[in-house]
């Protein structure tokens, strides 16, 4: 199998496969190029290649909405992920599990007049529940500017001793943040960014994983029901002489047919739906169209 160079890229695609994020909507570019080898040479993954990233990003939320689980939305850098910008709210206000994986140019490259660079770093403010912007792996290259090297150690052991102990540190944190933001869109059902940089060369391959990322707990998503507070509901709920239940957004066949049916009988009750309830009864109110 075929993966990326970059550890990022592989610890990017591994942990996806480690919290069965399975679809993945890719809008080819050239700075995610390491993302789009590990998806794609991975069956694993199931891939699909949409130009447009407004198109891409609502056709990713389309499918996670069907699966009430997280889909991976992929783009390359600059303006691109703004064209996502749409989707992510619209992700936000309806609790729907979109992850963002953006690709990034490194620091150095920001704001010096290189095409297609802005600042990527928590673009989506207050609309996203988790952005994670990771670190660049240590790669010497001859991109790199003297400031970003490190520093001159006499001893050859000492300076290779310092520079895994640097990417070690490095590579902690961006499985640590890559971890809390999947978890995030997994249980609290909405869109998370995950920024990820990357330098030249994008495209060359390797056949084993170089990457080995620590096992995580694996949250799943748990209603609580405290029962005294159900219980004091239900007597509220009952001694109450006329009621009104207002529905709002809702999957298919969220509520049994049987339970519709119980409320419709009950003649103490009103019920008015929204056209997005998903519920269809004759004696239940529509929301009229204006």
């Amino acid at each position: 199998m075929n993966y990326s160079k970059i550890p990022l890229s592989q610890t990017v695609t591994t942990l996806c496969k480690t919290h069965n994020i399975k679809h993945i909507v890719i809008s080819p570019g050239s700075r995610n190029a390491p993302l789009t080898i590990g998806f794609t040479h991975d069956d694993f993954f199931n891939c699909y290649s949409i130009v447009d990233e407004r198109c891409a990003a609502f056709f990713a939320l389309g499918i996670a909405q069907q699966l009430q689980e997280p889909v991976a939305v992929v783009c390359t850098s600059g303006s691109a992920l703004l064209n996502y910008y749409p989707a992510i709210a619209e992700a936000y206000y309806s609790h729907i599990p979109l992850v963002v994986l953006s690709a990034d140019r490194p620091k150095y490259l920001i704001d010096v007049g290189d095409g297609q660079t802005i600042k990527q770093q928590n673009i989506y403010g207050e609309h996203i529940l988790y952005s994670a912007n990771l670190k660049l792996d240590l790669r010497k290259t001859e991109n790199q500017k003297p400031e970003e090297e490190l520093p001159i150690i006499k001893s050859i052991e000492n300076k290779l001793e310092r520079f895994l102990g640097l990417q070690k540190d490095i590579q902690t944190y961006n499985e640590s943040e890559i971890h809390d933001a999947l978890t995030i869109s997994k249980l609290k059902f909405g869109p998370v960014h995950i920024n990820i940089p990357f330098d030249e060369p994008l495209y060359e391959t390797v056949n084993e994983l170089v990457i080995n990322p620590k096992p995580f707990k694996i949250e799943t998503r748990q209603e609580k029901v405290d029962d005294f507070e159900i219980k004091s509901l239900v007597d509220v709920w009952q001694s109450a002489k006329r009621k009104m239940i207002l529905v709002g957004v809702l999957q298919p066949n969220s509520i049994e047919e049987k339970w519709l049916q119980e409320i419709a009988d009950d003649d103490s009750i009103i019920v008015f739906t929204e056209t997005t309830s998903n519920l269809h009864h004759p004696d239940f109110f529509q929301e009229l169209i204006k």
